[in-house]
């Protein structure tokens, strides 16, 4: 049960109606908000609620100390810093779960943790530093802190806004944020745009009202009374729609309206129910054994067996049942062992068990629920689930998986994550395959009709710019099936060679296709880091532009079937864009991936040469991780791949989406786990990841559940012969019976005499 009232931090008074909230706001120097007046300052959850709250206490939640290196309880979903030009996927954790990295042990600062994920953290803790960690050499003094955003999770309105709030934490508007994110006002201006120096009691920047703009607030005046008192539509539990804005998890291909809702939400549960806390915000998260770690409760009655089975009262007592009704559980013709195995969420929890798993998306780890004109999430990581690993306890339970992806430096046996900006700096143009090719078609395009486009076909694919200035695969028709690299025109779905084919030794020449090439290899002169000189070739002539005229020349080399663009570099024609770009543009455009065993070697080789020699003389050497392999390159300079521990897949628990007994585990018989071809012991976990390669770790599930292969596939054959047993069993009762039946009449005659007087006749 919940702690006796003498241990909790704030006495109740027994009334279960929340009380309106009707009261004066205030901001960070305790001072009350006065909405008409000039540059009024956004409030403070801090002193707002700190008349009936204690805000020192419910700092100490489960949501605001994200930075406690002992924090208790079972692991839980990391962080997952994602930087897909680079290929990280790295997940961070400051409770050293396995398999996660503390963020101070790659060099990120809270301001760099708060910037990378404010967007769906709570507020306080590691965003709410303490003021020594406040220097002038620090940029919390403009953005200030992010207190804990009460309304985040406790605002009844249909107002309250995640996105507001993820906007404003990426334009450093921290302190802000909470206001904005509430609907009580408009909050304009941006703190990262600001000088080092400024600082909220210098007001607007006088010299600057366009860009430099510091944040500002205006408030909706109509919220607040005369007494400048606003109303707060609060809600003591909050509303589903506020739990799943930072905790959705949803299979990957699925449309919204297939989807269905945990059994628990269908029957009118809400998350509130049972992940339940005091003023602490110490969240009960319903696992076996949590009271060991929750000072809140003192059993596991919060748990599935806890609801479902209920518990002994004091006294030894007949066994109560369960919570709000719950239905009790029979699981008639289930062996003992499996409750003493297994945990509940193993047959109930997750989808159910496929030949591949099932891919879903979470909010924290792929950006989900973050809406405006861009498009905030991202497709990696790639979360997978349900696998079987067994707790602390030894009980199998549910969970689902991710395969990190970094790079690292290796130096005497330890691994040192890298900072993507690191990488980035040293790899040069080796991450940006597509950059040439998206920097010609976007000069090639501002000289077009705005119905056209430029695009870029390889070996028959069509290729176009997107917003983001990197490439997309085409929608339209497929281009010309040629192997040659060709620059065309999309319109209305159709494409067309840029320049379309002519005869270069015509004449007169045709004056309309030279002023159009001559406008071509213009824009292609004024493109910023250009290798050479822009020409056309087309069969044995070259045009180029000579003192701004377009000249012909005859070329002597190998001569071009259609006319084709080139850079004249020395003397020597080479396409607009490498081969090496080319070949990753058609490996990588398309597809989820974004980086190929070439660009890995590329980029291993470079920070070998920068970056070979440490300090002490010591040599280093550098590795990538992806798909649960380490790659590095051998002594020739090849990439090989390898297993390691710290490529290995990082595990949380699930619970969620509950399903219903008809659907769970069990429900057809045995043969739903033990059969020959079981996906729930015999499927396989391949390793993803953003490098696009072959060589990934693949490890079944009779391996992550630590349970023998061999045994199981023994044991899974007994169930494909059972059938056939049944029918030898059947039979050899039925002879049995016969054999039984005959000497039961036989000795039924001797007794009767009836064999005896056929014998005397």
């Amino acid at each position: 049960m919940l702690l006796a009232e003498e241990k909790m931090q704030q006495a109740w008074d027994g009334n279960r109606a929340t009380p309106a909230h009707i009261i004066p706001l205030k901001d960070e120097f305790d001072q009350v908000i006065v909405p008409g007046e000039s540059n009024p300052l956004p409030f403070s959850s801090r002193f707002s609620c700190a008349p009936c709250h204690d805000y020192n206490i419910i700092s100490q939640g489960l949501h605001f100390r994200p930075a406690s290196p002992t924090a208790p309880g079972r692991p839980g979903e990391p962080w997952v810093w994602v930087n897909e030009k680079t290929g990280t996927l790295l997940p961070l954790s400051f409770q050293k779960w396995p398999g996660t990295w503390h963020p101070e042990e790659i060099g990120l600062s809270a301001w760099d943790f708060t910037l990378l994920f404010g967007r769906h953290m709570a507020g306080g803790g590691i965003a709410e530093p303490s003021d020594a960690e406040v220097t002038p050499a620090s940029r919390w003094n403009v953005s200030g802190k992010v207190e804990i955003n009460c309304m985040g999770c406790h605002n009844l309105s249909n107002k309250q806004s995640p996105s507001e709030w993820a906007k404003q934490i990426l334009r450093h508007n921290f302190r802000w944020a909470a206001t904005a994110a509430t609907g009580l006002a408009e909050v304009g201006g941006m703190a990262s745009r600001l000088g080092p120096t400024w600082d909220i009691i210098d007001g607007p920047n006088l010299d600057d009202t366009e860009w430099a703009v510091p944040p500002f607030v205006r408030y909706d005046r109509t919220l607040f009374d005369s007494k400048h008192q606003a109303f707060l539509d609060i809600a003591r539990e909050p509303a589903d729609s506020r739990c799943l804005s930072c905790h959705s998890v949803t299979p990957a291909a699925m449309r919204k309206y297939e989807f269905d809702d945990d059994v628990h939400t269908a029957a009118g549960l809400r998350c509130a129910s049972c992940h339940r806390h005091d003023l602490s915000h110490a969240m009960i998260r319903g696992y076996e054994g949590e009271a060991e770690n929750n000072s809140l409760l003192s059993g596991d009655v919060f748990t599935c067996s806890g609801c479902h089975l209920g518990g002994d009262p004091a006294g030894g007592k007949k066994k109560l049942s369960g919570r709000l009704g719950a239905p009790f559980p029979r699981h008639k013709g289930f062996p003992a062992v499996h409750f003493k195995r297994l945990s509940c969420t193993v047959c109930h929890s997750g989808p159910w068990p496929e030949k591949e798993l099932t891919r879903v998306r979470t909010s924290r780890a792929n950006r989900l629920g973050i809406y405006g004109v861009a498009r905030w999430d991202t497709d990696l990581p790639a979360v997978l689930q349900p696998v079987y690993i067994r707790d602390e306890r030894g009980k199998l339970t549910p969970r689902r998986l991710l395969w990190p992806a970094f790079w690292a430096e290796r130096r005497a046996g330890t691994l040192q994550p890298l900072l993507p900006e690191r990488i980035l700096a040293l790899a040069g143009t080796i991450l940006h395959p597509e950059l040439g090719a998206a920097r010609i078609l976007n000069a090639l395009t501002l000289e077009l009709d705005p119905a056209e486009k430029a695009v870029l076909i390889l070996e028959g694919k069509v290729y176009e710019l997107t917003l983001d200035g990197g490439l997309s695969l085409s929608e339209s028709s497929t281009g010309p099936q040629t192997k040659e690299l060709v620059w065309a025109i999309k319109k209305e779905g159709a494409v067309a060679p840029l320049v379309p084919d002519f005869d270069p030794a015509a004449e007169p020449p045709d004056s309309d296709v030279e002023a159009w090439i001559f406008r071509i290899l213009d824009v292609l002169t004024g493109l910023p880091n250009a290798p050479g000189k822009p020409a056309l070739l087309n069969r044995n002539f070259l045009f180029q532009i000579v003192d701004t005229y377009l000249e012909k020349s005859d070329y002597p080399g190998q001569p071009a079937a259609a006319p084709q663009l080139v850079w004249l570099v020395d003397g020597k024609l080479h396409s607009l864009i490498t081969e090496f770009e080319q070949r990753t543009i058609i490996r990588l455009v398309g597809t989820e991936q974004t980086l190929t065993e070439e660009q890995v070697e590329l980029v291993l080789k470079a920070l070998s040469r920068e970056m070979g020699q440490s300090d002490a003389g010591e040599k280093e050497d550098f590795v990538y991780v992806s798909g649960g392999k380490m790659f590095a390159l051998d002594k020739d300079g090849k990439l090989e791949a390898f297993d390691n521990p710290a490529a290995s897949a990082v595990t949380w628990p699930l619970a969620h989406e509950v399903r219903p007994a008809r659907q769970s585990l069990g429900i057809n018989g045995c043969s739903d786990c033990h059969k020959v071809n079981s996906a729930f012991i015999f499927r396989k976990a391949r390793g993803t990841g953003p490098l696009q390669t072959s060589r990934v770790k693949v490890v079944t599930a009779s391996s992550f559940s630590g349970l023998s292969r061999a045994y199981q596939m023994l044991f899974g054959l007994s169930f494909a012969v059972r059938p056939l047993f049944k029918i030898i069993l059947f039979v050899s009762i039925l002879v049995l019976a016969s054999i039984v039946l005959l000497l039961f009449l036989l000795g039924l005659g001797r007794i009767s005499g009836l064999i005896e007087r056929r014998n005397m006749k």
